[in-house]
Order: structure tokens, then sequence, then C-alpha cells
């Protein structure tokens, strides 16, 4: 019978052994970090950093190679997509093993194996030394990410807010929202209630950066629905956005509606794209067919 040349095996068989470093090299490559005993740390690492080389290569056979050992579709993607050239600077010791507390129970030596995230041996010592490289690269990240967020993609005829954000900019006084996507000209109904996440020149400048006007303003014969949330008046026909449907006055739905939009006319719901409910459509149909 063949023995062990690194140390007792794991499990009780060599087939044992060989899924059960497969499971934790799929886990490690899902999850970034796990925790184990030492003894399957040691013997994971050689494993799991042989794995990350043939990901670096990404040829078929490696792809191969890989696909026997790991069965996770998923996980094999995201080696070969990310992992693998995350580390294609880095010749070798993809993995890093720390030391922890021993197991409650049966006091057994634990340890956390994870994937190193600097892509070069020398950016991780120069991490390790504190040295003048990696503070310098400290200094500069939350610069560039600071510059990154302060940067819209709203279009030369755009302002952020100032300091205080009621305050409009001069020669910017359409209010844009961000997370709806709407904006509101002076005079509307929602104008004074909204606070500006970016400030446009003219409605055209707001469009153009892929901002519309309210349901309500959009459509002819429509009223945008009043802070009490009564009727305005000449506006008597309830308009559901998100379902798309109206609802006239004595109707089943009207009392329990609550109006996103109100119109004038049936004829002006429909014109906007709305429709009554389908129990009334095929009433209707019904009235129709017997006064033919």
């Amino acid at each position: 019978m063949p023995t062990p040349t690194k140390g007792a095996r794991l499990g009780g068989s060599p087939a044992h052994e060989r899924l059960l470093l497969a499971n934790l090299a799929t886990a490690l490559f899902q999850h970034g970090r796990i925790t184990t005993t030492e003894a399957k740390a040691k013997r994971l690492r050689p494993f799991a950093e042989r794995l990350i080389t043939k990901a670096k290569r990404g040829d078929l056979h490696n792809r191969r190679q890989i696909m026997r050992q790991i069965r996770d579709k998923d996980v094999v993607h995201k080696l070969l997509d990310e992992i693998g050239p995350h580390f294609e600077d880095r010749a070798g010791g993809y993995t890093r093993i720390t030391k922890t507390l021993p197991r409650k129970g049966d006091n057994a030596p634990m340890a956390v194996i994870e994937l190193v995230q600097e892509k070069t041996v020398t950016s991780e010592a120069e991490k390790a030394r504190k040295t003048k490289f990696a503070k310098d690269a400290k200094k500069d990240a939350p610069k560039s990410a600071e510059k990154s967020e302060d940067k819209q993609d709203f279009g030369p005829d755009s302002h952020l807010p100032l300091d205080d954000p009621n305050e409009q900019p001069e020669g910017f006084p359409v209010k844009g929202n961000a997370d709806s996507k709407l904006y509101h000209v002076p005079g509307s109904a929602f104008y004074d209630r909204t606070v500006a996440e970016v400030w446009f020149a003219d409605a055209e400048a707001a469009e153009k950066a892929g901002f519309q006007l309210p349901p309500s303003q959009r459509h002819k014969g429509s009223h945008e629905p009043l802070e009490d949330g009564s009727q305005p008046e000449g506006f008597p026909i309830k308009g559901n956005e998100s379902s798309k449907l109206y609802h006239v006055p004595d109707s089943a739905f009207y009392d329990r509606t609550d109006a996103e939009i109100w119109f004038a006319t049936a004829e002006d719901a429909e014109a906007a794209g709305y429709s009554l409910p389908p129990s009334q459509q095929d009433k209707d149909a019904e009235d129709a067919g017997d006064e033919s």
C-alpha cells in the first residue's frame, strides 16, 4: 500500500483527499479566504497555487485541467476571468496562511488561508515595511476616489449642488433628481418640494442627460397629484403609473386607487398610453355589442 510522502493523508483514502482539497480550493476561490485546520491549510496552499498558475496561462489544456478539479462552473469562471488576470504580474505566492487560536473542543491548531490582494511581491513588501512608496499610494487613493465621485456625466450645461442644496446656481434653474431621472422646471407642482441633486441650464440640457419630465407633465390633459391627495378641479380620472391603468368615477377600483396622475377625460388617459382594467374592458365590449 502506498504511503503518503507529505505527512498523514487527509481523509480516509487518496480519493477522499483529492475531493477534500478540491472542495477547500473551491471555497477559497469563491470567498477569497477560509478558516480551516493548519494541516489542511498547508496542504491546500500548493494545490490552490497550481490552479492559479494554470488560470494565468488560460489556454484550452489548462482550462480543462482546472475543470477536472473544480466542478463549480461559476468558480471556474471567476478563477479564469478575475483571479488569474489579477496575479498576471506576480510570480507565485498567491496565498497567505495566518495562524489563529486553537479550535474549541479538540484544541486543533487553526489557520486562515486567503488570497493575497497585492498584485506584485514588491508592493506587498512595501506595504509590510510601510515605506515611502506605500504611504504615497495610500494618500493618493482617496484623492482619486474623491475626483471620481465629484465627476458627474450630466453634460456641460449642468451644475452640481452648492454647499446649500436649496440655493440655485446662477444660470441653472432646472432641478434634477438623479435617482428618479426626472427634472422639474420652475413653477411646476414638484419644483419647491424637490431637493436638486443636479441643476441644469434648461429642459433641453436635462433631456440630453437622460432626464425627463414627471408623467403628469408629459401628457396633455393630465395633472399632477396635489399635496393633500384630493382631486384637481376638472381632472376626475385616476391613473396608476406602474400598472398603466386608469379608473373612472364610480368604477369598482376608483375609491381604492391612489392616483399617481389625474386625467381630464378617458380619451386623454388612453392617449397617454393608459387603459381600463381588463374587467371593465370586457364589460364595455358587451355593452357595445348589446347596443349594436
